[in-house]
């Protein structure tokens, strides 16, 4: 019997990894020199720790004695949380990046920028599923295979496009050092996408036609990305 148990719980924990590891295979597909794996792990395992990071300061700024005091109404309160929590999730992503990867030598070719975002963020998307996916699958299987199809298509890919986005600009910023301020902008601009991203699920039901609006958005930001990639592969050609 333990070890049924312990067989169904390694099953599910490996379920709830299978979507950010999925999108991060065919995302390596676009470096053309592919990354040592151990960077990789690296800033996969980072993006995991920072989920957990990102937990920790969302309910300082937003838990009920939050830092964060909200007085513009139901709907302008939660566009406020949602840019609030997708400006801490960009953040938290980057920072893997920054202090485990950005100064090794390997980070040589501005599509790295990119890559190496994308694999933190589809970390930080594995521990989140893993801390919301793996109870429901014990209490409800079918609706945990749902929510980790719907979290397949839908929050997995936002993390990594948004991610993605971030690792454009991470790259004009750190291969031009007079242009690091561009950083903070696309943190900026991945937090808004990500704050609208939110907002649509949450309105998904009510919103006529709602859930083509999220398949604009992210197929709108799957664009972006294979568009930045191929700007950034073009720079990195000999």
């Amino acid at each position: 019997m333990t070890a049924a148990i312990i067989g169904a719980n390694t099953g599910f924990l490996l379920l709830t990894f299978l979507p950010p590891i999925f999108w991060l295979l065919f995302y390596l597909r676009e470096d053309r020199h592919p990354e040592p794996k151990r960077l990789l792990l690296m800033a996969f395992l980072g993006g995991m720790a920072s989920a957990g990071l990102a937990i920790v300061v969302e309910i300082l700024v937003i838990g009920q004695e939050g830092l964060l005091s909200l007085n513009e109404g139901v709907i302008g309160n939660a566009f406020m949380i949602f840019l609030v929590i997708g400006l801490i999730e960009e953040y938290v992503k980057y920072l893997p990046v920054k202090f485990l990867i950005e100064r090794r030598k390997d980070f040589d070719e501005s599509v790295d920028a990119m890559i190496y975002m994308m694999t933190s963020a589809l970390g930080f998307a594995a521990l989140e599923n893993a801390l919301f996916i793996f109870p429901l699958l014990h209490v409800n299987l079918p609706l945990g295979l749902e929510v980790t199809a719907n979290r397949f298509l839908g929050a997995n890919l936002l993390h990594a496009l948004s991610s993605g986005i971030v690792g454009f600009f991470l790259a004009r910023a750190w291969f031009h050092p007079h242009r690091k301020h561009f950083i903070f902008l696309g943190i900026i601009i991945a937090a808004i996408l990500h704050a609208v991203f939110n907002a649509l699920i949450l309105l998904r039901e009510t919103l006529p036609q709602g859930t083509w609006y999220i398949i604009l958005l992210l197929a709108t930001m799957t664009v972006m990305v294979f568009i930045d990639f191929e700007r950034l592969k073009k720079k990195s050609s000999p």
